[in-house]
């Protein structure tokens, strides 16, 4: 029986990007174009939506499937339709901006609310600056959703992690099973369906690409919920020293450039995937 091929989903932030929302190296798509020639899928595992992952698959130069909303559904790639990997997911995207601003208002009358498209604000952050009690919410989100809180452009991690206890106790009351998270690379809140995860919508995946290995490349405590599903697993050097320790080899620089390290490693080790199956 011929090898299988190698579909590798990347992580997006810590991984592919920084905090700013910027690569730190301009030289992945070169090298996924040249992998991609040899047979490569590169696809997205993301919590992500579909607006907020579109320019960084097309950036990136990728070619494979883009796992998104934490495993909510996926697309085969830019234009196909979604494909549900959890049956009925609940439109919580009016329940989420009414507990939101329910929050802000007992917080502070000057706390500015916003459902925007928060990777472009968080990019420009200028005007971030000049506000003292920011909550921005992102737009795009129909099935989880993200929050991030600011002070004059500055994360705030204390009034996030406030946040994040009202929204678990909004979402009890109203019998929504979400699972609420403060990524510790980040410091924003996260919040999707209990039923799903990275981890589980691989092994649905599965079915849609049995002629493929899958690999993953990570940097957050969430990425180790793949594992069981992964022939190869790859973090990248600002990796979570979890992640590391689980990881089949970790890149000796962060982000981008990480990413880039890990993926010449297929271009000029013939041994690379011989010496991580021993």
């Amino acid at each position: 029986m011929p090898p299988k091929k190698l579909l590798i989903f990347l992580d997006i932030d810590g991984t592919l990007i920084q905090l700013n929302q910027r690569p730190n190296s301009a030289a992945l798509p070169k090298i996924i174009k040249k992998l991609s020639e040899r047979g490569f899928l590169f696809g997205l595992n993301s919590n992500r939506s579909f607006e907020d992952v579109k320019p960084i698959y097309e950036k990136f130069g990728l070619n494979g499937p883009l796992i998104l909303e934490n495993g909510t559904y996926f697309k085969k790639d830019l234009h196909s339709k979604k494909i549900f990997l959890i049956s009925n997911p609940q439109n919580i995207s009016h329940m989420t901006e009414a507990a939101v601003k329910s929050f802000a208002e007992s917080l502070s009358p000057n706390a500015t609310v916003e459902f925007t498209d928060t990777v472009k604000i968080i990019k420009q952050n200028k005007r971030l600056k000049k506000i003292s009690q920011g909550i921005l919410a992102n737009k795009f989100r129909k099935y989880s959703g993200s929050v991030h809180l600011f002070k004059y452009g500055e994360r705030d991690l204390k009034t996030a992690k406030k946040l994040a206890g009202y929204l678990r106790n909004y979402f009890k009351r109203n019998k929504l099973e979400l699972e609420v998270e403060v990524p510790k690379y980040s410091d924003n809140i996260v919040f999707w369906p209990s039923r799903c995860n990275k981890g589980t919508a691989l092994k649905k995946l599965k079915s849609y690409y049995n002629d493929y290995s899958f690999g993953m490349i990570g940097d957050d405590l969430a990425d180790l919920k793949t594992l069981g599903h992964l022939k190869y697993f790859f973090a990248v050097a600002n990796a979570q020293p979890m992640v590391q320790k689980k990881a089949d080899f970790v890149s000796k620089k962060p982000y981008t450039q990480g990413v880039v390290e890990i993926l010449n490693k297929f271009l000029v080790d013939s041994e690379f995937l011989k010496v991580l199956a021993k």
